[in-house]
């Protein structure tokens, strides 16, 4: 007992310490009937005690530390039942709704050839085996971009082509509101989640009184969590791609540097269909695939379209196997990942079911704390048809190696060699050959979570037969995340 004398006073001014801001909120002054604290002389016994509390001794039965300690649980009990509620009425409080995203603001200076990725083979002087065609066009009509939504500087005047050229920059160096990005999420059921992503893009192109701001709608998904441990679910609507492991960073607040890769453009495009993924083993086996109108391209290329002219659905699929490096105690908290996927299905623009196209593709990444070493390799065949001007496609395999290295709490470092050996076709009337490998640098600076400085330098290489001609990139971007 003079133990219970002893700490008992110490237990109740902690428990009142802990639910005083919760009782705060909920009054101003005692409760009606509370009990008298530790210490006072006028305590008077109260009504009859009912439910368990009529199995009690009474009160008068007890000596006076007894009645004293019993009055002590009594308040305690309580204090934890207010605390309880005022958590309760807190959780509750938590919106459904959440909004984030991003301003993207760069600065570039092109390096060569005024911003242009390719050159026009005249007179088929340097690959006179594709004399056949009309005009032949080497190098990579994406292959000088600026930002990490892939705009190249300048699309550059092709003969008979008529493109929206976004950025239009003609060479010259400048600023450019890159994109404002704004990211939606609505809990509308405890396991249902809604989706949706919107890119504004500020650009002008300054003729015949034309605005060239547009819109994007690049996410559009409702996601249902099929199992409790939440590791399986459903997804409908745009979703985002199961190819390869590039998509997960496409946007500029989760890329570690600025540019994708020479092969994003087949990887990281939003989809139209449905979607089905799980993660298998405590996350050692991840399995995912969809059922789409569309392919992996990305919008502003060739092999892209949303609303699909066929009734043929395009079939995709990844499986890669996760590994933690927990037993190796320098590398705990480590994974290496390995993954393979695949894409197959009547190629987008066509109205023929017949015609398919498919991509095949390897994956690789290294993830630590503060360091990640990505690789993928890909490769992939489109028929095309000029009667339905559909483009044809013959990509030998290609793809990057990138380190990411978070060197300081601020300051993270940026490799990345590339490789992209592809043939795109329309008919006999053009031809665009890249063999052409790419290194790039870059640095980040990061001032805190919501504000990112990124630099970097990339050098374009033409190979074999190519010619090598100009066309480098310094490129620049101020993201600030909300």
């Amino acid at each position: 007992m003079n133990a219970i004398r002893r700490f008992s006073p110490a237990l109740v001014l902690s428990a009142l310490a802990a639910a005083a801001p919760s009782q705060a909120q909920e009054e101003q002054s005692p409760l009606p009937g509370a009990p008298s604290l530790p210490g006072r002389s006028d305590i008077q016994p109260g009504p009859p005690p009912t439910g368990a509390a009529a199995n009690e001794p009474p009160m008068s039965e007890s000596s006076p530390e007894e009645q004293r300690w019993l009055l002590m649980e009594q308040q305690v009990q309580e204090l934890r039942e207010r605390l309880q509620s005022a958590e309760d009425a807190r959780s509750k409080d938590v919106s459904p709704l959440t909004i984030s995203g991003y301003v993207d603001l760069g600065f570039f200076v092109p390096i060569g050839n005024n911003g242009v990725g390719w050159i026009r083979d005249v007179g088929n002087q340097q690959l006179p085996q594709y004399g056949n065609y009309s005009w032949t066009f080497l190098g990579d009509i994406l292959g000088t971009p600026v930002n990490s939504r892939g705009e190249a500087a300048d699309l550059g005047d092709a003969p008979g082509a008529d493109r929206f050229d976004s950025v239009d920059s003609d060479g010259a160096p400048g600023f450019i509101a890159n994109e404002v990005n704004l990211r939606l999420g609505y809990t509308l059921a405890e396991r249902a989640i809604m989706r949706a992503s919107l890119n504004f893009m500020p650009r002008s192109k300054g003729q015949d009184f034309a605005i060239g701001d547009f819109l994007e709608v690049d996410i559009a998904e409702l996601e249902y969590v099929l199992t409790e441990d939440g590791q399986t679910s459903f997804f409908v609507g745009k979703i985002l791609p199961v190819f390869g492991i590039e998509y997960k960073d496409r946007k500029s607040d989760q890329r570690f540097g600025i540019t994708p890769s020479l092969i994003a453009r087949y990887t990281t495009g939003p989809q139209l269909g449905v979607k089905l993924r799980s993660k298998l083993f405590d996350e050692w086996l991840i399995l995912a695939a969809s059922l789409t109108n569309n392919t992996s391209t990305v919008e502003q290329f060739d092999f892209y379209r949303e609303i699909d002219r066929n009734a043929s659905k395009t079939a995709n699929g990844r499986v890669a196997l996760s590994v933690p490096l927990d037993s190796i105690p320098a590398l705990a908290g480590d994974r290496i990942e390995l993954g393979a996927s695949g894409e197959w299905g009547a190629q987008d623009n066509d109205s023929e079911n017949g015609r398919e196209a498919w991509f095949v593709g390897a994956d690789l990444q290294y993830l630590s704390t503060n360091f990640a070493v990505k690789a993928q390799l890909i490769a992939g065949e489109a028929p095309g048809t000029p009667d339905a001007e559909v483009w044809a496609l013959d990509l030998d395999p290609s793809g990057y190696l990138e380190l990411n290295w978070q060197a300081h709490a601020q300051l993270g470092l940026l490799l990345r060699a590339e490789l992209r050996d592809a043939f795109v076709s329309f008919g006999t009337e053009r031809a665009y050959v890249t063999d052409q490998a790419r290194f790039t640098g870059g640095l980040r600076w990061l001032f805190n979570p919501h504000m990112i400085l990124k630099a970097e330098y990339y050098h374009n290489q033409e190979l074999g037969d190519i010619e090598q001609f100009g066309n480098d990139m310094f490129t620049s971007s101020l993201v600030l995340a909300y």
